[in-house]
This record gives C-alpha cells, structure tokens and sequence, in this order.
C-alpha cells in the first residue's frame, strides 16, 4: 500500500482557466443547454485541484460525489480485495475521466493515486447527470467514457488470461504510446511515470520477468530504455508482438 493517501480537504485548489475550457472534449459537462459562458454550477476557484504525486484523488469506499477529469498528470487505479491482494488495473493519463468506478453502488471500488503532481477538474456527479439528461451530445459522450472503460478492462482480461510476457509489455507500450499521441505527446519517445513493480503488478508478472523482457526488447532494437524513459524504435514490430 501507499504510504500516504491524503483527503480531499488536504489537496490545493486552483481557479478555473477558461480558454482552456473551451478545448476541453468534457467541456459541455460542464455548460448546461444554451448556456454561452462557462458554467457557474460550482465555484470557480473550487473547480479544479491539484494533486500531489502519491496522493489520492480518492479512495476505495468514497462516497461518489464528484467525477474528476484528468487534465495534466497520470494516475494508477487500483483494486483491492478483502484478503489485502491489489491489482493496478489503468494508468489514465491526460484527458481521461475518473470515478466512473462508483456508479453501480454509488461509492468508489479502487483508488486513483497520482503517478505525479497531476490537475483534475471537479465535476459534480448531480450537476453532470442533469446536462447529460438536458443534452443528447452531453448523454452520449458520457456513454462513450462509461464503454470505453469497460473496453479496457475487456482488453486487460485478454492480456492476463491469453497472452506471454512479451506480449503483454510490448501491448502495454503500445497503450502507453497510445496514450500519449491521444493527448497531443509524442508516442515514440516518453517517460514512463509507474514504477517496474506498478507495470510487474499490472501484467501480473514478476518485477524480474518484466526487467528481462525490457532487455530483451532493447537487445531487438525494438524500444531504446534509460531507467523510465523509453523509446520506441520499431513500432510495427512491436505492434505486431503485442497482437500475438
């Protein structure tokens, strides 16, 4: 477990920024029908954090009151069972939204801790509901965030159940590549902000068979690695590792 997981009323607030509202793919969420300017459903300077790496956006058992769109940063979501056992099960980057986890029971099931100091915008869960049933747009993108997360842990289930070692980390790169050319990165060259242990526990592999596969890609002229920072130098080959 983390060392430090911290509250809500822990984490520094910061005010909203409105030209960058208005390239934000969440944007209506937060604009009810019709409504020109941003929207005053919750107080400005109350409309965004800052989370600190190692920090919790939220916790396993957290009453589900706001969702949280990832605006700069990464975070890892894990799961944790009654026994203690954990399972890291996404690394969200940029432009993800998080707490979609507790809409079933209405409270969160895994915690969001961020990889590094990382800025979320607040989204109150009744506020969104509410544009989301005034605007069909609003209703389906918010749909497509609720599919998508579920696509993933469809994928996930793939690689642990079906797939070798190889397999698995060069899919998980090319994720990670994914990832970053989504958010206007580059997806060749990039810094892999989790640990070998958070990548080990994802792929449910061992840390040692994930540093042997890392050498092994490397010796293959497939990816270049300087401790976490990677890059790609065969993408194809790697993609076409990663289908199986």
């Amino acid at each position: 477990m983390d060392a430090a997981l911290v509250s809500p009323s822990n984490i520094a607030w910061q005010p909203a920024m409105p030209s960058a509202c208005q390239t934000c793919s969440a944007e209506r969420f937060c604009r009810p029908v019709g409504q020109a300017e941003p929207s005053s459903m919750f107080p400005v300077d109350r409309s965004r954090k800052v989370i600190h790496r190692g920090e919790s956006v939220y916790r396993t058992g957290d009453a589900l009151q706001n969702f949280f769109l990832l605006r700069s940063g990464s975070v890892k979501m894990r799961v944790t069972n009654s026994s203690g056992l954990e399972q890291i099960t996404a690394f969200p980057v940029a432009g993800a939204m998080l707490g979609l986890d507790g809409i079933e029971t209405g409270h969160h099931t895994c915690d969001a801790i961020a990889l590094e100091d990382s800025l979320v915008c607040v989204l109150p869960f009744a506020d969104l509901m509410r544009n989301c049933r005034d605007d069909f747009g609003a209703a389906q993108h918010f749909n497509r965030l609720i599919a998508h997360d579920t696509n993933q842990y469809c994928r996930l289930l793939l690689t642990l159940g079906c797939m070798s070692a190889e397999e698995r980390v060069a899919g998980f790169l090319i994720g990670i590549s994914e990832q970053m050319s989504a958010s206007g990165y580059s997806p060749m060259a990039f810094t892999l902000k989790m640990t070998r242990e958070d990548i080990a526990n994802h792929l449910g592999m061992k840390v040692e068979t994930v540093c042997r596969v890392f050498s092994r890609l490397q010796e293959a002229a497939l990816v270049q690695v300087r401790k976490r920072q990677l890059e790609i130098r065969n993408v194809d080959a790697l993609r076409k590792m990663s289908c199986g």
